[in-house]
């Protein structure tokens, strides 16, 4: 296929109007943003800080995946699943699972896009709170923004809290693909106009350097409601920043759940603690899986009718 011309052309127009969102950012410049932030410094824990922590207990991280199967809405299944995984590798992980197909539930694409989000954040919630009554650890790192959990299913997020605080659990949440624009309160409240529509991702990109990490919460955050706190932070040479949630009563811990974070997180990779990658690798049930169990478990009529592309029977 070859490339047209107005293919091209397009790309070239999509790059202007980036770097019209782009410039008032860059007119600013890093060095004076810099010069506006509280920015602090983490540090690589050493294997004895390492051992002190994990004395108190497990490092337990939780996250979840999908898995699609079968062709447009209503016609196709989705295995959800959960996991909790300590560090401690002689304590069998925690896991949690659920089928789910709109065309059993008789709902719009809409409603089965947010019910496949419900069932994963519940999920996910759930192997949490268990992973407590097994392994009583010492820290819980979720996949994602805490924040999810207090929208979709707050009286479980609240017992997870609860209990978290009960049993002097530290809890946070990783976020990688940060859509939050706190930021902008932050620099307009120091005579810094950015603009109303430029993400914190846009403004911290390369402005941190590695190490380094920055706590801002603007009172209007929805997240100071839920008795959340956050932080931004650079934990690897990759110039995005990541963020942490964590909960507003356990801010003295702050710096040194940063630490962990920046000590648990490999210098080359994309910024996220690579036990979270290691639990995101083994709750996801793979193609393979998925294909196995349909043919093993649905009738093949039923799978035919229902769940099977068309684009599988291609012969070119």
């Amino acid at each position: 296929m070859e490339i047209n011309n107005d293919l091209i052309n397009n790309f070239k127009e999509v790059n202007c109007k980036l770097k019209s969102i782009h410039k008032p950012l860059k007119d600013i410049g890093t060095k004076k943003i810099r010069q506006e932030l509280d920015i602090k410094n983490m540090k690589k824990l050493s294997d004895k800080e390492l051992i002190s922590i994990r004395n108190k207990g497990d490092i337990v991280g939780v996250d979840g995946s999908k898995n699609k199967k079968g062709n447009l809405h209503p016609h196709y299944l989705v295995a959800i699943s959960a996991l909790a995984k300590s560090m401690d590798l002689s304590k069998e992980p925690i896991a949690l699972y659920e089928l789910f197909s709109p065309l059993i539930d008789k709902i719009s694409s809409e409603k089965a896009k947010e019910k496949e989000e419900n069932i994963m954040s519940y999920l996910e919630v759930e192997v949490a709170i268990k992973s407590i009554q097994k392994y009583s650890p010492h820290i819980i790192m979720m996949d994602g923004s805490l924040m999810t959990y207090s929208i979709k299913w707050h009286d479980k997020w609240k017992e997870l809290k609860r209990k978290c605080i009960e049993n002097n659990i530290l809890l946070i949440g990783i976020i990688e693909e940060i859509k939050t624009k706190e930021m902008v309160q932050v620099l307009k409240s120091k005579n810094i106009d950015i603009g109303e529509d430029v993400y914190d991702k846009e403004v911290l990109f390369g402005t941190l350097k590695e190490g380094e990490y920055i706590n801002i919460l603007p009172k209007k955050s929805k997240k100071t409601k839920e008795d959340i706190d956050c932080c931004f932070l650079r934990t690897s040479l990759d110039p995005s920043i990541i963020a942490m949630d964590f909960l507003s009563v356990q801010k003295e811990n702050m710096g040194k759940l940063c630490d962990i974070v920046y000590t648990l997180t490999p210098k080359n990779s994309r910024g996220i603690p690579i036990w979270l990658d290691i639990v995101d690798k083994e709750v996801k049930i793979t193609d393979e899986m998925m294909k196995a169990l349909i043919d093993t478990y649905i009738d093949k009529d039923l799978s035919n009718l229902f769940i099977k592309p068309k684009r599988e029977e291609r012969s070119l």
